[in-house]
């Protein structure tokens, strides 16, 4: 893209009269850069703002020479700001930037299009821009930034994700099976890969029918569970990966005083939170201390209510689910568990008529607790993750 704006001064950009556009030795150095920019695979669609001027045209350019767009901005300012969806190519592109010196920033994808029925890529590119410039200019929200992990800690976010890929296609070969069984007429085929259910089933089957449809559906079944045994080794060799602990460090070199006194423990490990759920929220939060207070950890979960309200109104929706689906999945579980692995944990008093056992609360009652107890578990596995408090101090038992 060709770069005329360097040459020429405000005023002439701005398109008054009487002023010369004068051509320098070496170009002039902005103060600001601003980028919206729309990824896709084969270009980037971005909008540009330098300083006080207005938006220019967006342009297009493939991911390469965009790059090298992005060194020439460098060039040109003292301060260069980007920022662009989270999407399917990760934070490739906010690794990229970054190592160039730009100031790369990642929000979470949502509608562009501001009630508009007109939508393409050059319109999300400015009104990402506009969001960008109203967030420097104070207005936090403007833009809900994503915190983009390092790779170290993406590649080990991916383990525990891999997992849940492998984990829904075990239920789904499952439930095919199921689903072959059911045409067969077979009301509850249960556990059908078992051995000995599989050939209940299929004499069952045989009897109904004929011996050519046995034969037939046995065929089937046979290649379902070659695929479901594929699926559960892989998803037993990613469990036993995830519950391993860290390797200890090499005993060649002693550390040094310093990095001894510096070393922290690591928190003890509460009764009822199994060391797969424990590696799977540790992996899936990044990093405990990057939350700076308990309504940010609530808010990463989704656990916290919706409303609906105006003026005299108020309308309590359900839960927001703004967060990470992930993290909201693992720690419903465990709270469902705390009444009997930890009663004596002081969030459970408020809820302890509700979710004891013998209760007579309704279905929804306990499930509206269930949430409200997950949401204040993820807020207090924080503070004892970053050291604020101590499990013995809320009530929690260590596991031995």
């Amino acid at each position: 893209m060709k770069n005329t704006l360097p040459y020429r001064s405000h005023k002439a950009a701005h398109g008054h009269e009487g002023q010369v556009a004068t051509t320098t030795s070496a170009p002039q150095r902005y103060q600001l850069i601003l980028l919206g920019v729309d990824t896709h695979g084969q270009q980037n669609t971005f909008a540009r703002k330098i300083d006080q001027l207005g938006c220019q045209p967006a342009q297009q350019l493939a991911p390469q020479r965009f790059l090298e767009f992005l060194r020439k901005q460098l060039a040109l300012a003292q301060r260069v700001v980007m920022v662009y969806e989270a999407g399917p190519y990760g934070f490739a592109l906010y690794r990229q930037a970054t190592a160039l010196g730009v100031e790369c920033l990642v929000c979470a994808p949502e509608k562009l299009n501001r009630g508009r029925k007109c939508v393409n890529d050059k319109i999300d590119a400015r009104e990402l821009l506009s969001r960008l410039d109203r967030y420097l200019a104070g207005n936090g929200a403007a833009l809900r930034l994503v915190r983009p992990p390092t790779l170290e800690q993406e590649l080990l976010r991916r383990q525990s994700r891999e997992r849940d890929t492998y984990l829904r296609e075990q239920r789904r070969w499952r439930s095919r099976g199921r689903s072959l069984l059911h045409s067969m007429g077979v009301m509850r085929p249960g556990r059908w890969w078992d051995p000995e259910r599989r050939a209940q089933l299929l004499d069952q089957i045989g009897q109904r029918y004929s011996q050519a449809v046995r034969d037939q559906v046995g065929q089937e079944l046979d290649h379902d569970l070659e695929l479901l045994q594929m699926m559960t080794g892989k998803l037993e060799e990613l469990t036993k990966a995830l519950c391993v602990k860290p390797a200890p460090k090499p005993r060649g070199k002693a550390p040094s005083p310093d990095a001894a006194q510096t070393a922290q423990p690591a928190p003890p490990r509460i009764r009822g939170i199994g060391v797969l759920s424990s590696a799977l929220l540790d992996r899936e939060m990044v990093d405990w201390h990057r939350f700076n207070n308990r309504r940010q950890v609530a808010s990463y979960t989704g656990l916290c209510p919706g409303e609906s309200s105006s003026g005299q109104s108020q309308m309590h929706l359900s839960i927001d689910k703004h967060g990470n689906p992930r993290v909201r999945a693992v720690l419903t579980e465990l709270a469902w568990l705390l009444p009997a692995h930890q009663p004596g944990y002081i969030r459970l008093k408020r809820w302890q008529g509700v979710l004891e056992k013998g209760s007579k609360a309704s279905k929804a009652l306990r499930k509206k607790a269930t949430v409200a107890l997950a949401r204040q578990l993820a807020v207090d596995l924080w503070r004892v993750k970053t050291g604020r408090t101590t499990p013995a101090k809320l009530g929690l038992t260590v596991a031995a």
